[in-house]
């Protein structure tokens, strides 16, 4: 079985041009490693402060920004250089253990709408913010389709569905990729309705 680390170590990195400081500070954000025994809240602030939430209680620390792989978190007198990498926008790694071979994951509580007290409802945030990735992604893919032998297009999938919802063209045309020579996949209108 694959370790967090593992399985997110093998994926891309969300570091590309971004303003570090923006993504990072004033959000909630939510470890995951713990959340079936306790809710533990990371807050960075603009100030460099940074204080950490476990069953309510507070613990207070400062986090200085080292470059965009690390940053330096200092509590009780201790200072810890720890790699940090955004997967995305809502999701954070940090290596806070090193010798672990372990990632703290983190979530940002501040792009849900409910609070992510389980790991059930961190779940189930994450499955509709990718459901919904996918979803647009399918919505602007580009189709041709054809239609009493004529074909038409490239159209994205959110017109040929709203084309076909409208009855302006049929749910049964078929579909294909603009890379596709032909219609031999077998896809339709309809295809792309029951995806979405």
């Amino acid at each position: 079985m694959q370790t967090v680390h593992n399985i997110l170590s093998n994926n891309n990195l969300y570091q590309d041009d971004f303003d570090f400081t923006s993504r990072l500070v004033n959000n909630n954000w939510v470890l995951v490693n713990e959340i079936k025994q306790t809710k533990t809240i990371y807050n960075f602030f603009l100030d460099n402060s940074l204080t950490i939430s476990k069953n309510g209680t507070v613990a207070k620390a400062h986090w200085h920004y080292v470059n965009p792989e690390y940053i330096r978190i200092t509590s009780n007198n201790e200072i810890n250089v720890i790699k940090i990498n955004f997967r995305d926008d809502d999701i954070l790694t940090l290596d806070i253990d090193r010798s672990s071979n372990e990632l703290a994951v983190f979530i940002n509580e501040s792009k849900s709408t409910t609070p992510l007290n389980t790991r059930h409802a961190i779940t189930e945030f994450l499955h509709n913010k990718y459901i919904n990735k996918a979803r647009t992604i399918i919505h602007n893919h580009e189709y041709y389709y054809i239609e009493k032998s004529i074909e038409y297009g490239p159209f994205t999938a959110k017109h040929l569905i709203d084309k076909a919802e409208k009855d302006n063209i049929s749910a049964q045309c078929f579909i294909r990729e603009p890379q596709d020579a032909d219609y031999s996949k077998r896809l339709r209108i309809k295809d792309l309705i029951e995806a979405i």
